[in-house]
């Protein structure tokens, strides 16, 4: 039951101001590198699989809003092997949101405090990966989305409602034993925030601080029949513009740093293998 996290939606473009730009588009490509992955309920390497990443990600802003998305192939190593197989398996991971901004639909003004704005924000998530647990993984999330002007850089919450369908391949007897097999889980609350705060007027380098974190309420009883938790998902970031830096050309690459950080994984209890991660991450990635 994965649980993704591409909300990069407005961090991918190069700046708050040019992604609040009516006709502003980014495109990236990368790669990243992920170490101690944690492989849920693995009896082999339950906090060391290795997964090199590969991702295109794309972000616009049109006449009434903006669109978001992302596709990740995530190739591991056989700590998470592939059904009836000793090499690795191989995820594909998609996630699509867009926003609509009641401002520029209906000529209001949603600004207050310091939130600068309020859109309506709808999306969904796919998944798939080879190996014996079979996920396949189908997401649907609404709501609102509050946007924080911190000068150079922005804060993004999203307020959604949540529903998740999924598989478990582990057990064959769904019917009789009433596990297994196709789940649909509750809806739950979920909430997710993005950020993206640049760094250069502390450091006179093209630096950036960004990153997202999710949270999941409890979303019913999973594909065995347990109870799921509250699931805390974060990744924060420092990105190096080397093509500013180095070729004059903006983010043509960046590299960047990262951790990635999960707590009730899947939303499984603490007392399930793997159900924790501390993932440090290193990659590159090329913006168009």
């Amino acid at each position: 039951m994965k649980l993704r996290y591409w909300l990069f939606a407005a961090a991918l473009a190069v700046t708050a101001t040019q992604a609040r730009a009516q006709g502003f588009s980014d495109t990236s490509i990368g790669v990243r590198d992920q170490e101690f992955v944690a492989n849920v309920g693995g009896e082999k390497g339950s906090r060391d699989v290795n997964k090199v990443i590969f991702n295109v990600g794309h972000f616009d802003v049109w006449d009434y809003g903006t669109n978001f998305f992302n596709v990740d192939a995530l190739l591991s190593n056989p700590n998470e092997p592939a059904l009836n197989s000793t090499g690795g398996s191989t995820e594909f991971y998609a996630v699509y949101r867009a926003q609509l901004s009641p401002d520029k639909l209906f000529g209001i003004s949603t600004k207050f405090g310091p939130i600068s704005a309020i859109n309506f924000e709808i999306g969904g998530d796919l998944e798939s990966e080879n190996t014996a647990f079979a996920p396949n993984k189908k997401l649907f999330v609404a709501g609102p989305n509050f946007h924080f002007d911190l000068g150079p850089g922005f804060l993004n919450v999203g307020v959604h409602i949540s529903k998740e369908w999924n598989h478990n391949g582990f057990s064959d007897c769904p019917t009789a034993c009433g596990v297994g097999g196709p789940v649909s889980f509750d809806p739950a609350p979920e909430a997710e925030f993005v950020w993206f705060y640049s760094l250069k007027g502390l450091t006179g380098l093209p630096l950036d601080f960004k990153g997202f974190m999710n949270v999941v309420g409890p979303k019913g009883k999973d594909g065995f029949g347990n109870q799921t938790y509250t699931e805390i998902l974060a990744r924060p970031e420092l990105s190096l513009d080397v093509g500013s830096l180095a070729f004059n050309k903006p983010h043509k690459p960046d590299i960047y740093l990262a951790v990635e950080l999960w707590e009730h994984k899947f939303g499984n209890s603490d007392k399930v293998s793997g159900s924790e991660q501390v993932a440090p991450t290193i990659g590159i990635e090329i913006h168009f």
